[in-house]
């Protein structure tokens, strides 16, 4: 993270701000954030990227990550992260726990992925050797540096990949 991005604090308030709005039973899709965009890279013309994001604590994110790639290469990660960071320089960061069904990728440090919005974009930043010792997307699909421009993000309410079962 190269230098602190306060609108990620805004976005932070502004998601807590609509989930203190909603139901506490159940959070509110209203809280819940899709970015889609088109991978002309990829072999399938109607290949797509999505990033999701929707609050379950004031903390605590579910993240919803899938890229495509050349040669219907596709990297999906998903699962909790925790805000960190310091006001105004605050990062989503997941931890990848391994495949435990592969031998290999096994490393000390574990992989993280962390999700900062910028002034243009969301962009996802990695450990890189971590990840890369790791095998994450089995090498296949780079998500370091990958980024959901804002116009990407689909309205409120809108179907979409993000969260589908």
């Amino acid at each position: 993270m190269d230098k602190p991005i306060p609108n990620l604090a805004a976005f932070a308030a502004a998601v807590l701000a609509l989930a203190s709005m909603a139901s506490v039973a159940a959070p509110d899709r209203s809280t819940d954030a899709c970015y889609v965009r088109a991978e002309p890279s990829a072999a399938s013309a109607a290949a797509r990227s999505h990033l999701g994001l929707r609050r379950k604590t004031e903390q605590l994110f579910e993240v919803d990550i899938s890229v495509s790639g050349p040669g219907d290469a596709t990297c999906a990660v998903n699962g909790v992260a925790r805000l960190r960071g310091e006001p105004g320089a605050e990062v989503l960061g997941l931890v990848i726990r391994p495949d435990p069904a592969r031998k290999s990728g096994r490393s000390g440090t574990l992989c993280q992925v962390f999700v900062q919005l910028t002034p243009a974009a969301v962009e996802l930043r990695t450990t890189h050797s971590s990840c890369q010792a790791q095998s994450l997307c089995e090498g296949r699909i780079e998500l370091n540096g990958q980024r959901f421009d804002h116009d990407a993000k689909l309205p409120a309410g809108s179907p979409g990949p993000c969260f589908a079962k």
